[in-house]
């Protein structure tokens, strides 16, 4: 499924199930972040990960 597009890609549907710790560890991050949701939240660590290979 197409979404919106953002960094000139598509984006797809993705679900994941998290621990109760996960989800709290991700919020901190969003905080720090300064972002706008969890998924963004992924999205940028996910990024930051391929930019160190």
């Amino acid at each position: 499924m197409a979404g919106k597009k953002i960094y000139n890609e598509s984006k797809r549907r993705f679900t994941m199930t998290l621990t109760q710790t996960a989800i709290q560890w991700l919020e901190s991050k969003k905080e720090e972040m300064g972002a706008n949701s969890l998924s963004d939240v992924v999205e940028r660590l996910a990024r930051q990960n391929m930019d160190k290979r």
